[in-house]
């Protein structure tokens, strides 16, 4: 199974993601895009390990917009994936403050994502939802934008199963929760 679990900020979609991914095997990969970098990334850092603690996660950190430290798992098991908005930010934005060809991201990060399945027996994918703000007066936070929801609406058409979760309460758009 390939899922999407989308939602705004704080809708609870982490905690349902991962309470997906342990229903479908016991062997998960948690694939963290955070950089680590500054005090709020830290404490989100933190809250999201704790959150999971005790939940049989391995870590695999993916903060340079890739998920190619995945390949270094075992096959088989359940990876998810925390987050699309992450990831292309880190793939999107290089610390000299100069930005990739956006395509060539979106095609490299769908190609990416959707290997996992190759990979591993079950992905879950945490997203974002973006766009509903209004846009920017930043051009490089509208092609931001642009790009993640670009990317979640290739990967929902892939996957088996979508949901967003609106104030902690998934709604199914496209398969089935177990």
């Amino acid at each position: 199974m390939i899922a999407l679990v989308t939602g705004g900020a704080a809708s609870g979609k982490s905690a349902c993601a991962e309470k997906l991914a342990c229903s479908l095997g016991s062997r998960r990969s948690y694939l963290a895009t955070m950089a680590n970098e500054g005090a709020e990334a830290h404490a989100r850092i933190a809250r999201h390990r704790a959150q999971r603690e005790g939940l049989g996660f391995v870590t695999v950190e993916c903060p340079s917009g890739t998920v190619a430290p995945a390949l270094k798992v075992p096959t088989g098991g359940v990876a998810l994936l925390e987050d699309l908005g992450n990831l292309v930010s880190n793939a999107l934005f290089a610390p000299d403050g100069s930005m990739a060809d956006a395509d060539e991201v979106l095609s490299r990060l769908e190609n990416e994502v959707m290997g996992l399945a190759d990979r591993f027996d079950h992905v879950v994918i945490v997203g974002n939802e973006v766009g509903c703000e209004g846009p920017s007066p930043y051009e490089a936070t509208r092609i931001w934008v642009r790009l993640t929801g670009s990317l979640a609406c290739r990967l929902a058409a892939r996957c088996d199963t979508v949901a967003e979760v609106v104030c902690g309460c998934p709604q199914v758009l496209k398969g089935r929760l177990p």
